[in-house]
């Protein structure tokens, strides 16, 4: 089971309209008037007879695969002696499974981060050491996009675009003033205390995962706490983290500030409350300016703790080396995660880049949203991409349930997500 967060999933960052500004606990940035747009314009140019195909499997929505579209086109249009077919495939798993006519399926697969090593250990995807170093992987990408493409001492993929949460507030009630610096949790519980005392039927702040099971929308606060450091909640080796000193802190947090929040939270109540101004902030995602754009609102966006941050990428596959496709495919991979290609990308469906060069250009920069949430990502540890990767989804969300609702002590409750945790990987290990 994945946390609930994916299923918002391909990321479609709502850039305009909105009155949104990024916030580092300083001063909010005001957001432009207008939002710029790219325009991919593809070049005809004739082929030539002898041509290499790379077949890319993705599950791109709409505009995003008009988008790559263009850009393949482009690229053909630079290197004519190679064709990209992009074919949409919904269920990417499924597909993968199923038992190919010899010689036919992708070269690239466009997927997500965690199926990294189910698709290494099935034999579909290849490591990319020889053609990329992880010097070079940690200077061209984001920290934890880059950090996902890593597992068992090798290079699995090439970033696409990255998705996480932060603090969504409403500039109407709050000013940067009342915003937490971004690792400082204590600070984070004064003033939600402080808030709820000056405004009881208020509350500073609305968490999904604080006041219903959901892991992915707390681990900001155990990761930020330091179980960023050991790998997140269960590392590849399948060694759980949950009885470390740093977890026990971020538990006991959890209960403390039980006190300043919401008994009982869900997307849908955090959603109501902070459309209604019941709640000051909303711990979240990008999916939801949609809502609050739609609402009229006026929010800036802050960064948090260490969110977990979900990564696409492109994957080469054991089938492009056995065609002599290899080097083609990853120069495919390499320009769709270049600098230029992620700008546009982001410039046309607002994602937010993995490329650093693109995150960082003025361009991605004036759209306040991306730039917000980048910055926010940019202190995140990357969803896991071992085989324990789904081990903590159920146990920690119930664990920190029992804590929100006084059913368990903190120390008890992290105690017997950590036993979950252990079996699940002792499981793992016996298959």
């Amino acid at each position: 089971m994945r946390p609930p967060a994916l299923a918002w999933l391909p990321l479609i960052v709502l850039a305009f309209g909105i009155g949104i500004t990024a916030c580092h606990a300083a001063s909010p940035v005001a957001a432009p008037a207008t939002t710029p747009t790219a325009t991919l314009t593809p070049t005809a140019t004739p082929l030539p007879v002898e041509q290499k195909v790379i077949t890319l499997w993705h599950d791109w929505p709409g505009d995003y695969e008009e988008a790559y579209t263009l850009l393949a086109e482009d690229y053909t249009a630079a290197h004519p002696e190679i064709h990209i077919e992009l074919v949409k495939t919904e269920k990417l798993n499924t597909a993968l499974s199923a038992e190919l006519p010899p010689g036919e399926g992708p070269d690239i697969i466009r997927w997500q981060e965690y199926q990294i090593s189910p698709a290494a250990r099935r034999g579909i995807i290849v490591p990319l050491d020889d053609f990329i170093s992880q010097e070079t992987l940690q200077q061209t990408f984001e920290p934890a996009a880059a950090q996902a493409m890593l597992w068992n001492g090798s290079i699995w993929g090439i970033p696409e675009m990255q998705d996480g949460i932060a603090l969504i507030y409403n500039r109407d009630m709050l000013t940067a003033a009342d915003l937490p610096a971004p690792d400082d949790f204590e600070e984070l519980l004064a003033k939600a205390t402080a808030f709820r005392q000056a405004h009881p039927d208020q509350y500073y702040l609305c968490n999904q995962g604080l006041g219903s099971p959901d892991a992915y929308h707390v681990a900001p606060i155990f990761l930020g706490f330091g179980l960023q450091t050991y790998g997140g909640f269960i590392n590849e080796l399948g060694q759980a983290n949950l009885t470390l000193p740093e977890a026990y802190a971020a538990a006991e947090w959890i209960k403390a500030f039980s006190r300043a929040a919401p008994a009982v939270a869900s997307p849908g109540i955090c959603q109501a409350m902070f459309i209604e101004g019941q709640a000051a902030i909303w711990w979240t995602g990008p999916r939801a300016l949609r809502s609050l754009q739609q609402a009229g609102m006026n929010v800036g966006i802050a960064p948090m703790g260490s969110p977990l941050v979900d990564v696409r990428l492109f994957m080469l596959t054991r089938l492009a080396v056995e065609r002599g496709n290899a080097g083609a495919a990853f120069a495919v991979m390499e320009y769709f995660g270049s600098a230029e290609v992620q700008k546009q990308l982001t410039l046309r469906n607002g994602t937010i880049p993995a490329n650093s060069a693109a995150l960082a250009s003025p361009e991605v920069r004036a759209l306040k949203t991306v730039a917000a949430f980048g910055a926010a990502l940019h202190r995140g540890t990357p969803m896991a991409n071992h085989p324990y990767a789904d081990c903590p989804w159920g146990p920690v969300g119930d664990a920190v349930t029992a804590i929100w609702n006084g059913v368990l002590t903190p120390a008890a409750a992290v105690e017997q997500a950590q036993a979950s945790l252990e079996a699940c990987a002792a499981s793992i290990r016996g298959r």
